[in-house]
Formats: C-alpha cells, structure tokens, sequence
C-alpha cells in the first residue's frame, strides 16, 4: 500500500459524506446557547436592580414615617405646652383661682363649699372658649388644680367631678408646683394616659406665690389624626402591661377597652382602630420593631418610638402604619415587563438564528450538532484505523490512528488522486467479491496483508463499508482496518501470563480462590495446585455448585457455614479452620483466610481467600496441649514448693503462678498470690529481702540456693529455696522459678 502524507491545514477541515464538495459550517447551537445566558444574565441583574430599588424606596418610606410620627408629637407637645402657658397668665384666670384658693380654705379645705362651687362655675365660664377649641373631638383634658397638693379643682372635660388629691400619682403636677416651672411629657393616670403639660399659677401682681397649676393633655388621637392626614397612615399608643395593670383602674381598663395585645407584653391605649394593617401587626407583636409585612392582601410597614413615661423605667410605644403597597405593585409591574422582555428577546434570538441556519444550510442546533461532534471524537479517538473514500478509492478522511500506523497521507479531498484496488493489496479472487458487494451496496470483510510505518507487512482484517448518494449510487466508502497479528501477540502475551502465575499459585502451599459475594455456593476461580493439596481438579470445583459445603466435615460443617457470612466478619476479613474431606474419604485441616472485596460504592463485590494445609501445625498443637498436660500434672503433682515469678519492664517482679503445693504449705491461695507484687503480699520490710534475692538471681543470671523465714497466713516457716532464671529470645532474664520446702524445726 502506498504511503502518503496528508497535509496539516486540511486536518481541521472534514469531507460530508452527503457532499464531497461541500465544508461542514459548524452548528449554532453555542451562540444560541451564549446568547440565551447572555438575556438570563440580563434579566437577573436587571431583577437585582429593581429590587434594590424598591427596599430603598421602601426605606425612604419608613424615614419619611417615622419622620412625620416625630413632627406630630413634637408639635402636639409644644402645642400643649402653648395653651398652658396662656391659660397660666390669663389674668382672669389667676383672679379666680387666688380668690377660690382662699375660699376653698375658708370652706374647711378639700374642694371647699357652694361659694367654691360658684367660683368654678365662673372659672368654666371663663375658659369654655378656649376649652371648646382644644376638647372637641381632639381627645384633649383641660383641668385646674389648687396647692401644692394638686387639689383637683375643675375639669372641663368632667366638671361633675373634682376634689381629688392628685399630687402622688401624678409627678408633673408637682414638680410645676415646687419649680414654680412649667413641666411636659407622657404620664399614665388611674383613667386616661397621655400627653400633658403643666403651667403654675401665681396670685396677681409681681412675684406673687404659686397657688395652682393648670394642665393640658391629649392622647394619641391628634397624632393619628395629623398621619392620617398628611399620609393616609395610622397610629396607636401601646403601654407596657405592667404599668398599665397597676396604674390605670380596671375599671378604666374595660371601659376604655384598654386590653392586652401581641403576647401580652402591651396595652393597647386608646380607642380601637379599625385597620387591617394595625390588627395585623398588632395581632403579631412579640418584639416590637420597625417591621414590613404583609396582612389583607396589602403590603405594610410600621415603624415605632418608644414613649419615656414620667419617673417610670420602662417606656410606651407610638405605633405608626403605613401601607406600601403602591411600591411593590410597582415593583411587581417592573419585574414583569423584565420578564417579558427576556422572553420576547430570547424567542426573537432564538427565531433569527433559525432563520440563519436556514439560511446557511446548517441543520438546526441541538440533536443533529450533538450527533456530529460525537461521531467526529468517535473517528479521531478510535484505537483502530479508519479510512473514507470515494468510489474510485480516493482518498477523503483519515483518522490519527491510521496514520500512526500507515504515516501521514499525500492525498487529501480534491487533490487526492483514485488508486486501483491492486495497489490497496485486493487481487483475485478477493478483487471480485469486493467488485460484487460494491456494487450492491453491501458490506465486504476480508484479510490484506499491507506495510506498516515500520516497514514491515502486517496482516489487517479489513471491513468496507458503502455509502450511497441521493441517487442510491454507492459514492463512498468507509474502510474498518483491524491488526490480527497484533492480536495474536496481545493473546499469546496474555496466555504467558496466565500460565506463569499458574505456575507461581501451583508452587505455592496456598490454595488460592475466589467467588462472586452474590453467589458463594459458585468458585469462580482456584489455583491448580488444589490437586496436590485435597485431590480435587479446578474443574471440580467450578463446575460443581455447591462443592465446598457438600466436602466439609459433618462435625465442622455447622461452625465453618457460619463463619463463611461475611455480614459478620470484622474488617471485612475470615481467618478459620475446620476440615474439607478428600476424593478418598480422609479429612485434612485447613486454615481459610478470605478477604471480601468491595466496589466503588461500598458494595460486597467478590471474596478472595486461601486455603492452607493445617494437618502440620494442629498436630503440633495436640501434641503441646498434651506435653503441658504433662507438664502441669507433674507440677501439680510435686509437694514441693513452686512458683513463678516475673521481672517487670520497670525492674520490679510479679508472681505469675504456683502450685496446689505451695497453697497450702503458704496459705496463700492463688487471689492472695498470683499477679501481686512481693510488696502486696507480704509487706514492704519482708519483701524487700526477698526482692534482693530475686534480684541477685537476675544479675547473676544462674541458679542461686537461700533460706529465708517469712511470715505466713499458716504462721512463720522457715524455708530452703532454689531459684532458677529462664531468659526470653533476646537473652534477657524474663522469668524466675522457685522450688521452696520447708525446713523441719530440730
């Protein structure tokens, strides 16, 4: 085959089979995409913005609120302070009221008699012009009162009723009394709470005494009524509970229909209102703050300010509601003419690009770009070669695999030349089953040996692949190249392999296995050397179902199926041994070692394990359990004296065991003897020579003969003993063995 070299400009540009003249523009589904992100982007910006701009706008609302609650307070307060000042200095007023002090003292004091009685009736007559302006329908006092007591002595909002001392319960009226000053701010009476303020009264002429004060006072009506007015909003005065429960009569309380609102924190004061953003939040007090929220199918806002109460720690609270509705409609309306917007610009984005596509003679965007890009990274990224040409065998496409194997191709698109089907290595017999499937349209495989890059001629199996034109002609063809020696040499490496850690496995003393954790009863694999080991083949195994259950021996078949649930296993690991039987009946231990496998999610995936000949090491260990059943009979058996003592890490000693002989020569039992330090069991003096000599025996590393009296639960002994030390691998002195008799009194 001949090589050619393709040149690397055109590698960017591919052949459609549909058109060998015609270059595929790429699709618009990227700009379509880029520009609807590029609207939603928009839109949401443009969103943020509006919103931004309405909580400004909505805080400029709440400073222009609480603003306006400011300026009517602070105006009605002045207000009143004004009225009092002119009612104070009323000459006629400070006439009657000197000549009704001196007549209410001449009366018997208190609110004195009918001459008293006329001259309040003089005194209403007086102010009924000023008190007419200020009482009607502005929830507004007007009353005198006498002496530093602060007498009541007339109210013309209630001139039926006077003679109260007022001066403990009411702080403004006698601090305008003693300072001789007028006083103003927020009091709780026993019946009404409000605004007041208070102006002394002197007796005519120069510098004369104080003999009354005059008071002026408004509830929360005028400031509803000024918010009302100029802002369409409303406004309550709320009391706190504990002030309102010990001031104001309850009497008053129900009444004036002053009840607790929220969690019961506040009183309302003052008549109800009837509105459904007040109920709302007053419905929803807990923490009283400037609040926004919505109530009635109507957005609110309500802003507070606490109310000082005279010589009182804690304060009312003005409420003041205003709807906000009017902005969030307009936020609303905004926020959908921006999505309207989007849309209409998306569908008009998305209407021009289609006709562009139409235009273009691109198909439309998605699915069939999608398909194109795939099947373009499935060409280039194919392990094996890949060849398009024309009918005549000009070449038109070729992947990166063909040519890292056939090398760069001469030939490309126009400017390739058609080669003879000889030249591509199809000759014979092969050239005429081509020629015919060809020309039928169908597919043809066959084997052409052909020159690699290396130079060397390797033999391909080769599938071509027609492809017809609009007409039903056969116009191209897509050539499939597959190496079959390269096969052939992946299956013998992959063979040597195999047969190397067969032979590695059948070396080994270790049966190897594995299974499938959903199927146990099923060996997927095991090691050739089971033959050796239990008589049985591979194939035994494989293709027997069940056959490690049926061989396992009746007494260990229980334990060993228990032990093979790797639900129960620790660390997702089996250590075990129990006894398989052989072809001929004989039984042989084994120690099973199995680990089980898991996938990527944590699920049992497959147990690996090995099954090793344990006849050895069990035979070994009956014959130690029976040598230290030996060995223990003959200890037990001695009447003398043993015992066994250990050196600890810390230079210490510990007495690890002794004899039934030594129990009851000693009297110590094996509680009062074993694992107890020689301090522990006979004191700090007596085990202090016995240590020295555990020691000497240590040092000198040999056998060393002592008598020694100790004293002992049987009472003082005298005894003869040997000492023996037994060294651990490193050499190091670990044990001493004592053997000790008592020695017989002469």
């Amino acid at each position: 085959m001949e090589r050619t070299v393709h040149k690397e400009e055109q590698q960017s540009h591919r052949v459609r089979p549909a058109d060998s003249g015609h270059v595929r523009r790429p699709g618009l589904r990227s700009v379509w995409l880029l520009v609807l992100l590029g609207w939603l982007v928009l839109g949401a910006l443009a969103a943020v913005v509006v919103r931004e701009e309405h909580g400004e706008a909505v805080a400029a609302r709440e400073d222009r609120l609480q603003g306006a609650m400011e300026t009517a307070l602070e105006s009605r307060q002045a207000e009143l302070a004004r009225i009092a000042r002119i009612l104070a200095r009323d000459e006629r007023v400070r006439s009657i009221l000197s000549r009704a002090r001196a007549m209410v003292e001449l009366e018997g004091g208190g609110s004195g008699g009918e001459e008293a009685g006329g001259l309040r009736r003089e005194l209403a007559d007086a102010v009924t012009p000023i008190s007419m302006e200020l009482i009607e329908g502005r929830d507004r006092v007007l009353q005198f009162h006498l002496g530093p007591e602060s007498i009541s002595f007339l109210r013309m909002h209630e001139p039926s009723h006077f003679g109260d001392v007022l001066a403990g319960v009411r702080p403004l009226l006698g601090a305008a009394y003693r300072q001789g000053e007028g006083a103003i701010g927020f009091e709780v009476g026993r019946v009404f709470s409000g605004f007041r303020a208070v102006e002394p009264i002197r007796a005519p002429g120069e510098d004369a005494a104080v003999i009354g004060t005059v008071e002026v006072g408004t509830g929360v009506l005028p400031v509803d009524a000024y918010l009302q007015d100029s802002l369409g909003a409303r406004a309550a005065l709320l009391l706190p509970a504990e002030l309102a429960e010990t001031h104001i009569w309850e009497e008053m309380r129900e009444r004036r229909s002053i009840q607790p609102v929220g969690d019961g924190q506040y009183y309302l004061d003052g008549p109800r209102i009837d509105h459904p953003g007040l109920d709302a939040y007053l419905a929803r007090l807990d923490s009283p703050e400037s609040i926004r929220f919505s109530a009635g199918g109507e957005r609110w806002l309500a802003v507070t300010r606490p109310v000082p109460v005279v010589d009182e720690e804690h304060p009312a609270l003005l409420v003041a509601i205003e709807s906000v509705q009017d902005l969030g409609e307009a936020r609303d309306a905004r926020l959908l003419q921006i999505t309207l917007a989007v849309v209409f610009a998306i569908l008009f984005t998305t209407l021009a690009l289609w006709l562009l596509s139409r235009w273009q003679g691109t198909r439309w965007m998605v699915m069939v770009d999608r398909a194109e890009e795939e099947r373009d990274a499935l060409f280039q990224l194919s392990p094996q070669p890949v060849e398009l040409t024309d009918a005549t065998g000009r070449r038109l496409l070729v992947n990166d695999a063909y040519r890292r194997v056939f090398g760069p191709s001469k030939q490309d698109g126009a400017e390739a030349r058609a080669e003879g089907w000889e030249m591509r290595g199809i000759e014979g017999l092969q050239l005429e089953s081509f020629e015919r499937a060809i020309a039928r349209g169908e597919r043809w495989n066959g084997a052409l040996r052909l020159p690699s890059l290396l130079g060397e001629s390797v033999w391909y199996r080769v599938q071509v692949v027609p492809i017809a034109d609009a007409t039903g002609r056969t116009a191209w063809l897509w050539w499939f190249y597959q190496d079959v020696d390269r096969e052939r040499r992946a299956a013998a490496v992959a063979q040597a392999e195999r047969d190397r850690l067969d032979a590695l496995l059948s070396a080994s003393p270790a049966v190897i296995y594995t299974y499938l954790a959903d199927n146990p009863e099923r060996i997927e694999y095991v090691s050739a050397n089971i033959r050796e080991i239990l008589g049985y083949t591979p194939d035994d195994l494989i293709d027997g179902p069940g056959w490690w259950s049926e061989t396992l021996h009746p007494e260990d078949r229980e334990r060993a199926l228990g032990e093979a649930d790797f639900t129960r296993w620790t660390g997702d690991r089996k250590n075990t041994r129990y006894r398989l039987l052989r072809p001929d009946g004989s039984a042989l231990w084994v120690t099973d070692t199995a680990r089980l496998l898991r996938d990527d999610e944590g699920r049992p995936e497959r147990v690996v394990g090995a099954l090793i000949d344990a006849n050895e090491a069990v035979s070994l260990e009956a014959r130690l359990a029976e040598s230290e059943r030996i060995y223990r009979s003959i200890v037990e058996g001695v009447e003398e004296a043993i015992f066994l003592v250990r050196v600890e890490p810390d230079g210490g000693f510990r007495y690890l065991a002794s004899n039934p002989a030594h129990a009851r020569a000693t009297g110590l039992t094996t509680d009062l003897f074993v694992g107890h330090t020689p301090p522990q069991v006979f004191g700090s003096r007596v085990a202090a020579r016995l240590e020295a000599h555990y020691r000497e025996c240590q040092e000198q590393g040999r056998t060393i003969r002592y008598v020694e009296t100790l004293p002992l639960p049987v009472g003082q002994q005298t005894w003869r003993t040997t000492l023996t030390p037994i060294r651990d691998r490193q050499g190091a002195v670990a044990l001493l063995v004592g053997m000790a008799v008592v020695e017989e009194e002469s």
